[in-house]
């Protein structure tokens, strides 16, 4: 399918994430770029609390109980901003910058979101070629799966929704704040379309709104390095990309995307001499946006306390500072007192919880030596996979650098150069050598160097917006020609060094996982014709089908694109169903083993999944899956029922018996 069929849903998938979270936001007394940074973390946050508690009273998920939901959210905000006069109190309006935007700078900063926004998606588009193409990794079986069962179920709790995906022989928690949001976006034929949409959504809307929050706390005397972010955020491959293809954790890109406008409330409830009035309502909203970062994904407590530390710790020593000197010391002791408590009793817990110790002792390789690390992080080259340089952004790492000399040397904002630090550091030990005694720092994050390399985006984009501004001020001064003449030179300068705001490499590591056959990693469908016979399963089996294949050969996807029961809904063997740990060592000698043939009925398999696409053809690899591998369909039981390039779907009768 065409994207044009699909953009009324992007738009209105845009609006889903945004809407709720802003009117929240806004009904509190939360104003401007602050409000619309924000609402996506708070709908997020929404759209997992709201998905628990319709679990726990038996409501149905979907559209129009969400939406009900989030009204209610907006009425309770509503009261909280009237009561205590923030709604419409205009001292508001100042807490995010020095002063408001004038409407020429709104125009400024509408036409460079447009521009960064329009390059990042049409060029997720190009690497995709169509919006019914499905993700091949690992993570993405799962997640298109997911989405399917939530539409199924209408349930789409983080305790225990996705309990079909493990044969429901276990309710694990698992986030499912990006899976509730997308199953239920209108505007869609299918799971497939909706998970690539939002991936747009999440680039754009979302993660450029999110940043341009930030950057205006961060700079706020300026509009300029406002106007200029969504510009350099469009030059990063580290983030969106690589979050939403090459490793398909789309969970982990909302908690990702959400963080910058997080932080940027943080920042707006604990600055300056505003009314207690002002500060509680930026707290609340901090609070709600801080729920959608966590919730989104369990490593976004870590991601948040990573970049938040140091901002926190500058502001609430400020702020204690300020009350101390009022007279109010024994408060301000005792409440220090009681969050250091907090913090250490907190993270002992977490530590030793268990969900928490499985993604901290979970095995990851590293190179030898730091050095291909550091170089990747200097040009933005992504640390999965082998790719080809096409692009690199030096320009914007050199205005990064600017931004770092400014903050250090204005004493203003230097919680950004602290936070780009301890991420850098953070993802060169995930990516480098495994002997090192401290890398389990970096196993909050499943010791993966391209999830903490998203981290490292954000102080990047913020430092380079205040960096890249500060160089236009300098020409225009030194050129004598008008500021906005001198920006459009260099943007247009800026275009030209990362070769279209890095448009060769954001298409290559899309398509790479997308369209670009053979897959990386591995194939799992391994044409066009294979994905029609996918397509075409709804028609051409019966409604009770149960399809057996491995799952890495494609057969998964029959249940996200046609509605058909497979044995194997994700790529990881199920341990805690027996039949189904048979099946995959030993059906391909059902004829010998009468075993085989009674796991085969007692999952009500009828259909099987053979493909024989091999290894050293580009196919995917599993080695806990021998009995699948391979399967004789010439033996007698199997019937033919579809083709598609090199799979093919049988009907299987030679258990009947």
């Amino acid at each position: 399918m065409s994207w044009w069929g699909v953009l009324p849903g992007i738009g209105l998938m845009a609006v889903l994430w945004l809407g709720p979270g802003y009117a929240v936001l806004r009904a509190l007394g939360v104003r401007g770029l602050l409000a619309l940074g924000g609402g996506a973390g708070v709908t997020s946050g929404l759209a997992g609390i709201l998905a628990i508690g319709y679990d726990l009273v038996g409501l149905t998920w979907s559209l129009l109980t969400f939406l009900a939901g989030a009204l209610a959210a907006v009425l309770v905000a509503l009261v909280i901003g009237r009561v205590l006069g923030t709604t419409t109190n205009p001292a508001a309006g100042a807490v995010a910058g020095l002063r408001p935007l004038e409407p020429r700078e709104r125009g400024w900063l509408t036409l460079t979101g447009l521009v960064g926004a329009g390059v990042l998606a049409l060029a997720m588009m190009t690497g995709m070629q169509r919006a019914d193409m499905p993700l091949q990794v690992w993570d993405a079986v799962y997640h298109l799966n997911a989405l399917w069962v939530i539409q199924d179920t209408g349930n789409a709790s983080s305790l225990g929704a996705l309990a079909p995906l493990y044969a429901d022989t276990t309710a694990p928690y698992y986030p499912t704040v990006w899976h509730s949001i997308v199953a239920i976006a209108p505007g869609f034929d299918n799971v497939t379309q909706a998970a690539n949409a939002s991936s747009i959504v999440l680039g754009t809307a979302v993660w450029m709104s999110s940043l341009v929050a930030l950057s205006r706390v961060a700079w706020p005397a300026r509009a300029l390095p406002v106007v200029l972010t969504p510009i350099i955020a469009a030059t990063f491959v580290a983030f969106p990309a690589i979050s939403v293809s090459m490793l398909g954790v789309w969970p982990f890109a909302v908690s990702v995307a959400c963080l910058p406008g997080a932080l940027a409330l943080m920042i707006a409830a604990l600055r300056g001499n505003q009314t207690w009035q002002i500060y509680l309502v930026h707290a609340v909203g901090f609070a709600a946006a801080a729920a959608g970062v966590v919730l989104a994904h369990g490593s976004g407590l870590f991601s948040l306390a990573l970049l938040a530390a140091p901002l926190l710790g500058v502001l609430v020593f400020r702020q204690g500072r300020r009350y101390w000197r009022r007279g109010h010391a024994v408060a301000v002791a005792v409440i220090l007192g009681v969050a250091l408590v907090a913090v250490v009793v907190g993270g002992g817990w977490l530590v030793s919880f268990p969900p928490v110790q499985a993604i901290m002792d979970y095995q990851r390789g590293g190179q030898e030596s730091y050095l291909p690390g550091i170089g990747s992080l200097l040009i933005d080259h992504p640390l999965i996979y082998v790719y080809d340089i096409r692009s690199v952004n030096l320009v914007i790492t050199a205005m990064a650098f600017v931004g770092v000399y400014l903050t250090i040397t204005r004493r203003h904002a230097r919680w950004l150069v602290v936070a780009l630090v301890a991420s850098a550091i953070l993802t060169l030990l995930a990516a480098g050598p495994p002997e090192n005694p401290i890398r389990f720092l970096a196993g909050f994050w499943y010791t993966q160097a391209s999830r903490i390399n998203q981290l490292f985006v954000i102080p990047m984009v913020v430092l380079a917006a205040g960096g890249l501004a500060w160089t236009c001020g300098k020409l225009a001064a030194r050129f004598r020609v008008p500021i906005t003449a001198t920006t459009a030179v260099v943007l247009v300068g800026v275009g030209l060094a990362t070769f279209g705001l890095r448009w060769p490499s954001q298409v290559e590591v899309i398509s790479s996982v997308y369209s670009h056959w053979p897959i990386a990693w591995g194939t799992m469908i391994d044409s066009e014709d294979e994905l029609a016979m996918i397509d075409r399963a709804a028609e051409t089996l019966p409604d009770d089908a149960v399809v057996l294949g491995e799952a890495i050969n494609g057969s998964p996807y029959l249940l996200s694109r046609s509605g058909v029961d497979v044995v194997y809904p994700q790529l990881t063997t199920i341990p805690d169903s027996p039949e189904r740990v048979l099946l995959a060592q030993h059906f391909n000698t059902w004829y010998l083993q009468p075993e085989v043939c009674q796991a085969v009925r007692d999952l009500g398999v009828t259909h099987v999944y053979a493909d024989d696409l091999t290894f050293a053809e580009g196919g995917k690899w599993e080695e806990t899956t021998p009995g699948l591998r391979v399967i004789s369909t010439d033996r007698p039981g199997f019937e033919l029922v579809d083709r598609g390039g090199q799979a093919s779907i049988w009907r299987f009768t030679g258990c009947d018996a």
